[in-house]
């Protein structure tokens, strides 16, 4: 058998607060939205523009500029154990051959015993639309919908459109740059960074994560570990460090009902120190 897959069985297990999440998503109606107004939305606890930054050969820079009141939080692209992951759909466009959000490094909440991923106060949120063309302008029309919590939990929705989006002066090009600076830096072309396997405790799989302590300095540690697998029918939970040392230990879930493969190569490890955030896809097996 291949190295990179460990055979898993565990019984069907479904996230309540998130199938809640779904629930109440679907049950608002577009009234339920507020005023919309395109590149903008304004309300007591929230308040998004969206602005264009600059221009490159093959792609050009926007940004959504996120401010939120005090205790608000709104959600990294995977959200933790409970609430909602952004969307966005396109409406209409001309000459986009795709969209990459630069993400910056999220922080970690620790909530009625849920882990949470995003963001509080503000969030400055860099995406890059691709040309098809690089000798042509792009156009295009966005629905974008993210979801802010306080005590209560909302989803806004709003427009952003290329035609109405207004310039960044200086001062907002800087917090464009700062922001670009916090996305986890990618360490796929980094060998033998991570071992990990997988092991039966009490009736529950686990995945044991080792990193090579070499890689960090003596003044740096890992201080969150958000760990995602490239399916939805596969998620981690209780993920803890073990001691002090670079090992860390989650539980496996699955919504299959039987035996199945976990592929070790579609385990995206985002590690947030002190230096920064860094992100890696797959593990390698540990060497008897």
């Amino acid at each position: 058998m291949d190295n990179n897959y460990s055979v898993i069985t565990i019984s069907k297990n479904l996230l309540v607060t998130f199938l809640l999440l779904i629930f109440t998503l679907f049950h608002f109606t577009s009234s339920s939205f507020g005023n919309q107004k395109t590149n903008f939305y304004q309300d007591e606890n929230v308040d998004i523009s969206f602005l264009k930054a600059w221009d490159s050969k093959d792609s050009t820079l926007y940004a959504l500029f996120i401010r939120m009141q005090k205790n608000w939080k709104t959600y990294w692209k995977y959200p933790g154990d409970s609430g909602f992951s952004p969307e966005y759909k396109i409406i209409e466009s001309k000459n986009l051959k795709k969209i990459e959000i630069s993400w910056p490094t999220p922080q970690v909440f620790y909530e009625n015993g849920s882990v949470i991923n995003g963001y509080k106060k503000e969030l400055i949120l860099p995406i890059f639309f691709y040309k098809e063309k690089n000798n042509k302008k792009i156009d295009f029309k966005i629905d974008f919908i993210m979801g802010f919590c306080d005590e209560i939990c909302i989803p806004i929705k709003f427009i952003i459109n290329s035609k109405d989006a207004l310039k960044t002066n200086e001062l907002n090009n800087k917090l464009v740059s700062n922001s670009l600076e916090k996305v986890p830096l990618d360490l796929s072309n980094t060998e033998n960074l991570i071992e990990c396997e997988v092991k039966k405790t009490n009736n529950k799989m686990k995945l044991i994560s080792k990193f090579d302590g070499n890689f960090f300095s003596n003044n740096d540690t890992i201080d969150q570990l958000i760990l995602e697998y490239l399916d939805s029918q596969i998620w981690f939970s209780e993920i803890k460090k073990n001691n002090e040392s670079f090992e860390f230990i989650s539980i496996i879930n699955s919504f299959e009902d039987k035996n199945f493969f976990l592929d070790k190569s579609k385990i995206k490890y985002t590690i947030i120190t002190r230096s920064g955030g860094f992100q890696q896809i797959g593990c390698k097996s540990p060497i008897n």
